[in-house]
């Protein structure tokens, strides 16, 4: 199920301090202002490292208004033990065919982009998100998080309360919405909750996020020291950068609200090691003001990249990725370090996880293709003949049926014969191969477009305001310029405008965006989501017809197999465990 777009409701104000006013000099965001992400989740289990998400659910809010709701099933690859799915009510079937989490965190993340997050137990939803950004490579850090748990427990004692459970709360605050056990009722059961302890929290004098963030600690003596960084930083959106005596650059980061975002590194709210660790050595804070996040998000990105921060959780070397690469003639597969022009002949698909992923992708088309006897290819170093080298090159740019074909075929076999974790090992490899096809599909297409510029509906930056447009020029898969218009404004003029800068980035546009991947994916998110117009092209952005390198191909061959129809419930293919044991 596809998240659900933003929906209206009834205004609920936040309840404004009673006891102090806010000041220009006061750290922190009010809580009328703040946007928080109410979050819930739906498990196979209990235990992040091994059990995976099947459900998330969420309410976006601000000053008591719900701004938008997301909610999708998510294919945890694992059967779902009884006892969740009697408590639930989700099932094996109810998540077939769902998007696996590798495509709904990033969407999730988006989402909750600039924003709080909220949930009941924080610590639950928080282990499993994190575990799950970890999983597919996602940098994703939540920022300030708040725990309605902790808040019931400031707000209502056991003289009120029989105990802080959500159902318990819920009902006390007169929840339109009883919580069941399903993400989305349970995060708008939240919602409720934390509207009522933010009432009655406000009335002790916490009327900022930080304030929430913080009930239960204090800033520390260096975060109380270092707060006057912050002074000079700017209200709008863009880049910031902690700078120590030597003009290095500690730590990167991008917000909406610079001013907002940077304050709460002085607060109780912040609590990463790397990041306190960074704080006694910080002596300034640079910012780049910038028209767009997708503008800053990128600028984030080559900053990195350039200065190695050491507080960012990784530096980003996108000069280091590795390639499964088919070389011209008979030169046969290979792993690669540079993604070359394959109009030779060649063919490249990733970039990969890591140089294991080389061999595993290697073995699993020279089986396809050339077949399980032709082992000689990867031991002799003899390249495959002019037939078998176009079949080759064809599954890796064109069309995955034949590889897709002999991996349905042989977990088919492997199931039969009970080997379900050799099946699932077959499976893990036919994904492997899909997303590093599907991402050089995408990234040779974005490179090969000279120039595309595009406008998408951006929201007001101040609520008074009418609608108006976000346009991105993109080179090669390199940010070219940005921009924002009013509604009133003219998307082709600005359009012409944005096409006559940034010139020089073409110069360094590389195939398949080589060095720059990172930076091209972002582009590509926006220029793939909701409401995104081409204003400007020259060249074509298009890809191949047949190329479903995706799940959902990979489904209807595993479907066709056991003789069902994909879009009728059939199973998922084999993820390691015996269908038929008891859970």
């Amino acid at each position: 199920m596809p998240a659900v777009p933003a929906v209206p409701a009834a205004p609920s104000r936040i309840p404004r301090a009673r006891h102090r006013q806010l000041s220009l000099d006061d750290l922190g965001t009010p809580l009328a202002e703040a946007e928080m992400v109410v979050v819930d989740l739906e498990t196979t289990g209990t235990d992040p490292s091994s059990d995976a998400i099947t459900e998330i659910g969420a309410v976006k809010v601000r000053g008591g208004e719900v701004l938008g709701e997301f909610r999708t099933f998510v294919d945890p690859h694992r059967p779902i033990p009884a006892y969740i799915a009697s408590l639930t009510g989700i099932t094996d079937a109810t998540v077939a065919g769902a998007p696996d989490i590798e495509t709904v965190m990033p969407m999730f993340a988006e989402f909750a982009r600039g924003c709080a997050l909220v949930a009941h137990n924080a610590r639950f939803d928080m282990g499993f998100l994190r575990a799950a950004a970890a999983a597919i490579e996602l940098d994703w850090e939540p920022g300030v998080v708040l725990d309605t748990l902790r808040l019931a427990r400031l707000a209502y004692g056991r003289d009120e309360v029989r105990d802080h459970r959500l159902g318990t709360l819920a009902a006390h605050v007169g929840a339109a919405v009883a919580p069941d056990h399903r993400a989305l009722s349970d995060a708008r059961a939240t919602v409720d909750v934390l509207h009522a302890a933010i009432e009655r929290l406000s009335n002790r004098g916490m009327t900022t996020l930080e304030d929430l963030a913080g009930a239960h600690r204090r800033a520390s003596a260096v975060q109380q020291r270092q707060r006057h960084l912050a002074d000079s930083v700017p209200s709008a959106p863009g880049v910031y950068q902690f700078v120590d005596d030597h003009g290095a650059v500690l730590y990167v980061g991008t917000s909406r609200d610079l001013r907002t975002r940077v304050r709460t590194y002085f607060t109780a709210a912040e609590t990463r090691r790397r990041v306190l660790d960074m704080l006694p050595r910080a002596r300034s804070i640079t910012t780049i003001v910038c028209a767009t996040p997708t503008e800053a998000a990128v600028r984030e990105l080559r900053i990195i990249a350039e200065k190695q921060p050491g507080a960012n959780r990784h530096g980003l070397r996108p000069e280091k990725a590795t390639w499964l690469r088919l070389g011209p003639g008979r030169e046969g597969l290979r792993g690669a370090r540079i993604a070359r022009d394959e109009s030779d002949g060649s063919a490249q698909i990733g970039p990969l996880r890591s140089r294991h992923d080389v061999d595993l992708l290697r073995g699993l088309l020279t089986d396809a293709i050339l077949g399980r006897g032709a082992a000689f290819e990867r031991t002799t170093g003899m390249g495959p003949s002019g037939e078998h080298h176009a079949r080759l090159r064809a599954a890796m740019l064109e069309d995955p049926a034949p590889v897709l074909d002999h991996g349905a075929d042989r977990m088919s076999r492997l199931v039969e014969l009970g080997r379900y974790e050799d099946a699932a090992a077959v499976r893990s490899g036919l994904e492997t191969y899909l997303a590093a096809a599907r991402r050089a599909q995408r990234l040779r297409a974005i490179a090969r477009c000279p120039l595309l510029v595009a406008a998408r509906p951006a929201p007001p930056p101040i609520a008074a305001m009418r609608p108006g447009w976000e346009l991105l020029a993109v080179r090669g898969g390199r940010f070219a310029g940005a921009t924002t218009i009013g509604a009133d404004g003219d998307p082709v003029g600005a359009a012409r405008a944005l096409a006559s800068t940034s010139t020089g980035e073409s110069e360094l546009v590389a195939p398949l965006c080589h060095g720059y991947h990172q930076e091209a994916e972002i582009l590509l998110g926006w220029l793939e989501g909701e409401g995104v117009r081409i204003v400007l092209s020259e060249g074509s952005w298009s890809q191949g017809v047949r190329a479903r390198f995706d799940a959902g191909a990979l489904q209807e061959r595993w479907s066709a197999r056991l003789g069902w129809d994909a879009g009728d419930g059939a199973a998922a293919p084999p993820t390691g465990t015996d269908p038929g044991a008891e859970p």
